[in-house]
């Protein structure tokens, strides 16, 4: 009886240790199973944040205005090829000005030249009429009236060679702008398409690794995601494992309290501990078993995650490394490459402005220039006049007035050389007219000017579309890192096996020591209730499964299965 006393205390001491640490575990349980839990649940969020950034980039990058830019810079390029096309003709315009001002210059020394000589002749007709009496002061009135006239003409054919040269000057200076920027064109042109079409595929490629990485960090966030999601799903086993602690806690309570088997005798009260140690030693180790396995897939999970979510740092890097470096390499290289090319047309422009003015100028120049020829084609007619009438004169005086006559008359035929070269002044000034009239106003210009929009606003929408995706892979990638680093925290939290395991084995062996296969058919007054009680407290078809199996052959009344008793397998409860 003693020897059974002792043992009947030292059962009860057992039973402390193991209530001891089933709570440990159980605590250890609720704490750490939630905070888990709480940490995959929040990485789930930012999954999902990140995966709506990833998205968000993509469609930037998939949208019109990086295609967009690529064809407008394509288009640009093709402008800026055609632009020498346009300066040659351009050039050819303004050379047939200069060339016209140059037959204009050739007319107007020859009416110098004929001007010159009816001058003398003037002169002499003037000298001539004061050695003649018969001729009286009147002669000499009208010959002085003839060299007035000639110098008139000589005056306005002087007005009309500087204003000639004046044009002929800014002309000149027109042409030599041409010529400088033809060999500005020769320097840049093709390199500058060329360098604006290999930074075009350059941003493509750039953009094309972006996309290409998103698309990869994408599916890998997401298959992180799932596997977050199973095992937050997985993590029931801890709820599960801890329903099973309490009732093992419940069935050594009960052990502890039952009146019936308080009340047997230490013999019997011995073989009743044994037999519902055994009893909820075999409850524990189906309970650790299934912890051991579900808690190892979790494990092995949380730990895949985070190890594949390292990939998601590919997303930083691209974000903060060498690749950023490479953009920023290309987009100094578009931005030197349109810079050339905005200079370039803005000169060309420039030049189309100055080759139109100098158009309008000629233009001007040469109406004006035609009513001054006009004007010494008016003093060619009164000087012919004079001279007939000094023939007229001449004739009445008789043989005196015969050298005045020849005079005359060679006075006469110079002025109809003047005439002739008039005229062919006149035809220099129509075709000078002619090239200024069909000078455009902006030569070259609309070429110029749609390729500057054309660079304008692809710089525009590439800086528009590259902040956009740089910030949202900032951004992304900061997701990204909290992903990561909530990933790794879980992942440190996760040792069970340390935390709950190691109680649980401890009490499951203590609860060995503490069983034994014992007979006690005898003591079914005392263990029916107990087990009954006992049985009403399972929620897992697992713990019937194992009371059953322990249970079987003994004369148990009425141990069901309870009508609200969960009925689903652990199995459905997992992945």
């Amino acid at each position: 009886m003693a020897h059974s006393s002792l043992a009947l205390s030292a059962s009860h001491a057992g039973d402390g240790d193991v209530q001891t640490r089933l709570e440990v575990a159980r605590g250890a349980i609720e704490g750490r199973f939630l905070e888990v839990g709480e940490v995959l649940s929040h990485v789930v969020d930012g999954t999902s944040a990140l995966i709506t950034a990833l998205d968000l980039m993509r469609e930037g990058l998939e949208g019109q205005e990086v295609a967009a830019a690529t064809r407008q810079l394509s288009q640009a390029s093709e402008q800026l090829r055609e632009l020498p096309a346009a300066l040659h003709a351009r050039r050819d315009r303004l050379g047939c000005l200069v060339s016209a001002g140059d037959a204009l210059t050739v007319c107007i020394e020859d009416m110098r030249q004929h001007l010159a000589y009816l001058r003398v002749f003037g002169v002499n007709i003037k000298i001539t009429s004061g050695g003649i009496a018969a001729a009286g002061p009147e002669f000499a009135i009208f010959a002085q009236e003839i060299c007035d006239c000639i110098e008139l003409g000589r005056t306005q054919l002087d007005t009309f060679r500087n204003d000639l040269s004046s044009m002929d000057g800014a002309l000149r200076a027109a042409l030599g702008h041409e010529d400088e920027l033809r060999r500005r064109c020769d320097g840049l042109l093709p390199a500058v398409p060329d360098a604006l079409v290999g930074q075009t595929a350059a941003i493509a490629d750039h953009q094309a690794k972006i996309a290409q990485i998103t698309a990869r960090v994408g599916e890998l966030v997401r298959d992180v995601r799932k596997k977050i999601g199973s095992a937050l799903a997985a993590l029931q086993i801890g709820d599960i494992t801890r329903q099973r602690i309490e009732h093992v806690q419940h069935g050594l309570a009960l052990l502890r309290d039952s009146a019936p088997a308080n009340a047997l005798p230490a013999e019997a009260r011995a073989r009743l501990d044994a037999f519902v140690h055994r009893l909820l030693a075999a409850q524990l180790h189906a309970t650790i078993d299934d912890f051991h396995r579900d808690v190892s897939r979790i494990g092995q999970s949380v730990g895949a995650i985070a190890g594949d979510a390292s990939e998601i740092l590919r997303l930083r890097d691209h974000a903060q490394g060498g690749s950023s470096n490479g953009e920023a390499s290309f987009l100094r290289g578009l931005e030197t490459s349109v810079g050339e090319a905005f200079a370039l047309v803005d000169d060309i422009e420039a030049g189309a402005r100055q080759a139109a003015d100098v158009s309008r100028s000629a233009a001007n120049s040469a109406r004006d220039l035609a009513a001054q020829i006009e004007a010494i084609q008016n003093m060619r007619a009164d000087v012919q006049m004079m001279a007939l009438n000094t023939t007229l004169k001449c004739s009445r005086i008789g043989e005196t007035g015969k050298p005045l006559g020849v005079i005359a008359v060679e006075l006469r035929a110079h002025a109809g050389h003047l005439e002739t070269s008039a005229a062919r002044t006149l035809t220099a000034l129509q075709s000078l007219s002619a090239s200024a009239d069909a000078e455009p106003q902006a030569d070259g210009q609309d070429g110029a000017t749609s390729a500057a929009l054309a660079l304008r606003d692809a710089v525009g929408r590439i800086r528009k579309t590259g902040d956009a995706v740089e910030g949202g892979l900032v951004d992304a990638a900061r997701q990204g890192d909290e992903v990561v680093d909530m990933l790794r925290r879980a992942a440190a939290r996760f040792d069970f096996q340390r935390q709950v395991g190691d109680h649980l084995d401890q009490a499951a062996a203590e609860l060995e020591s503490l069983s034994g296969d014992v007979r006690v058919d005898d003591l079914m007054g005392a263990l029916s209730p107990l087990l009954a009680d006992l049985a009403r407290s399972y929620t897992m078809a697992q713990e019937r499964e194992v009371h059953a199996a322990l249970t079987a052959g003994l004369d148990v009344a009425a141990i069901e299965a309870p009508a609200e008793a969960e009925t689903v397998e652990d199995d459905d409860l997992l992945f």
